[in-house]
């Protein structure tokens, strides 16, 4: 299913926001404040009737086991979606997410992927990537938000404006960073998946290396856990929130475990640490022996 890409420049947002929340929902321990809590949901693959699911599994009712589950973990801050939001590119599928999303009166921000109707998602989601990329000032923290959609492929690229882009920001501030993209600009082990990774995701990498307020680069389209570590940030990959790719696999293969989503804590001095969280437990079952999708 193709992606429709917009064909505006890279778009740089600068929106000064905090997401602090009264006092009991922020606590102080030792006189520190506690860090920032962002959940990163992906992969989402919604569709426009309730009932349709995404190789055995119906992805609206996975949606909310696992947003009801990780709202549980409190305070949360904020929500982070890395795309594939709507697999059917319907108005109505946008429609549904973003008054549940709305419902959690958090603020959220999100990229598109490959599954993804830009305009679409535009018009039903506030803090949708206007272009290429966004920023967003967060309590003591840059979030960096980039589009590596392209077009009709499944796989990635990001494109020598966007890297630019990134790059005079990354050399004008040294604020602790964190970059959110859809696809995966490194190989994670997966043959096939690694296929339709960011084509140009070496660049972002070497970008990277050379910042070292960059903390983290986090991502979805793998539908698996990821973590690596690189010149002194994180690569982290996320489960989807509907059904799972097997780890190290060669060929197109799901996995048997649970929905799941990604928490990251952003800390006041800078750090970065997160873990991935799953239910412990979910109903369905995909479709041991699918071949794709």
């Amino acid at each position: 299913m193709s992606a429709h890409r917009s064909l505006n420049p890279p778009i740089l947002i600068d929106q000064r926001q905090s997401m602090d929340h009264p006092a009991q929902d922020h606590p102080v321990s030792h006189g520190q404040p506690t860090p920032l809590r962002l959940l990163q949901l992906t992969d989402l693959h919604l569709f426009a009737d309730p009932a349709e699911h995404l190789l055995g599994i119906t992805t609206r009712l996975s949606f909310e086991s696992v947003l009801a589950r990780a709202l549980d973990r409190t305070p949360v801050n904020g929500l982070i979606l890395t795309g594939d939001l709507v697999q059917d590119e319907s108005a109505v599928g946008y429609s549904y997410l973003a008054e549940r999303l709305e419902a959690t009166h958090l603020p959220f921000f999100s990229v598109p992927g490959n599954h993804d109707h830009h305009d679409l998602m535009r018009q039903s989601l506030s803090n949708v990537i206007p272009g290429a990329m966004a920023l967003r000032r967060l309590d003591g923290w840059n979030l960096i938000f980039l589009d590596s959609s392209d077009g009709g492929l499944d796989s990635g690229r990001l494109g020598p404006k966007q890297i630019a882009s990134l790059s005079d920001l990354l050399d004008a501030e040294n604020t602790p960073t964190i970059v959110f993209l859809h696809h995966h600009p490194t190989p994670i082990g997966s043959a096939w998946m690694d296929a339709l990774k960011v084509v140009d995701g070496e660049d972002l990498l070497d970008l990277c290396d050379r910042h070292p307020q960059v903390r983290g680069i986090v991502f979805g389209h793998i539908h698996q856990e990821f973590q690596d570590d690189r010149c002194g940030y994180q690569l982290l990959g996320t489960p989807s929130t509907c059904v799972q790719f097997l780890p190290g696999s060669v060929d197109f293969a799901v996995d048997q475990t649970p929905p799941g989503w990604r928490e990251l804590l952003l800390h006041p001095d800078g750090r970065l640490t997160s873990q991935v969280i799953r239910l412990e437990s979910y109903e369905e079952m995909p479709l041991q022996h699918a071949s794709g999708y």
